[in-house]
């Protein structure tokens, strides 16, 4: 498995289950959208970190390949 299929299987993971948390445990609706807000927050920070991550690696590969 590579790097873009674990990263897009880990924000359709992370969905699944903010989903069904909202669906399990019903609060008022500003209590939900700020739950809602954080956890979009939190996956895309996460999403930017890998995607940081993989940049790198791909970056260093290159590098890799162009001194040889």
């Amino acid at each position: 498995m590579n790097v873009g299929n674990s990263i897009a299987c880990f924000i359709a993971g992370a969905l699944a289950g903010a989903a069904t948390a909202l669906l399990l445990a019903p609060e008022s609706g500003e209590k939900t959208r700020e739950k809602i807000k954080k956890g979009a927050a939190e996956v895309a920070s996460t999403a930017k970190s890998k995607l940081a991550e993989g940049l790198d690696a791909v970056e260093g590969a290159l590098a890799k390949q162009k001194g040889m």
